[in-house]
């Protein structure tokens, strides 16, 4: 019988690996900033939101290709220096490379080849896995914290009880985002505080909030071990504080 077959014991103590945590909000509210103050972060970019920032970077500008952005992967793998946080910014626009390059390659730069019977789709969503699998690799042979970043958007809501609805969730393809929800420690929603009157969505001052509660309105949620408040303001020392030790430095 193989030796995986035991019962395990309780362990006396238990050791949180390194968190994988998917922030997505609008454009500016402050994800990559947040990003940025992770411990001695590499940001790997597919867009230039991290223009503006002193932080180490992979390539210096956004990746021009799907394995561009892989091969990035592949040089923190062989040797993260000193770094302690791998950045994606952005998760989206990571997908769209995928898309990309199966559109071009597998169907002669085709839209309508592409989807025809969710071919297309079914291709970028394997390399979507695997480009998963090579941040694993990288936060269990390196113990380096994941944060992947990703713009939102309204997607439908499915209610078997009456009517569906609109919800907030990562501007990814419903497979990718199955991928990713799944694969994600802490799924944080970053949003700022509004009222609606007369029809009309008005912004409440600064405050900015990532919600970790999700509900039939947001996609969002902690993985027991990495439990958060609610919502906590887009701040830094905040969501350390909350975090405590579970954070690699």
């Amino acid at each position: 019988m193989s030796d995986r077959l035991r019962i395990v014991p309780v362990p006396a103590s238990l050791e949180i690996p390194p968190v994988r945590f998917g922030g997505y909000g609008q454009p500016k509210i402050g994800k990559t900033t947040f990003a940025s103050k992770w411990p001695n972060p590499i940001f790997v970019q597919t867009e230039d939101g991290a223009a503006g920032l002193a932080v180490s970077k992979i390539p210096e500008t956004p990746c021009e290709s799907w394995t561009e952005l892989m091969d990035c992967l592949r040089v923190i793998a062989k040797d993260p220096q000193d770094r302690k946080t791998v950045v994606i910014d952005t998760l989206d626009r990571a997908e769209a490379l995928a898309q990309a390059q199966v559109r071009d390659e597998h169907f002669q730069g085709c839209e309508k080849d592409y989807m025809s019977y969710h071919k297309g789709p079914a291709i970028a969503g394997k390399m979507m896995a695997e480009l998963l699998s090579a941040l694993d690799y990288i936060r269990k042979t390196h113990s380096m914290n994941i944060v992947l970043l990703a713009h939102d958007g309204l997607v439908p809501g499915a209610n078997a009880l009456g009517e569906d609805f609109k919800k907030w969730a990562p501007s990814l393809s419903k497979q990718a985002w199955a991928l990713v929800r799944d694969w994600c420690d802490q799924i944080g929603h970053f949003q700022s505080a509004f009222r609606v009157k007369d029809g009309k969505a008005k912004e409440l001052g600064n405050e900015r909030t990532i919600h970790f509660l999700g509900s039939p309105g947001r996609d969002a949620g902690c993985r027991a071990g990495y439990e958060m408040p609610d919502d906590i303001p887009i701040d830094w020392d905040e969501y350390k504080k909350q975090m405590g030790d579970k954070i690699y430095e």
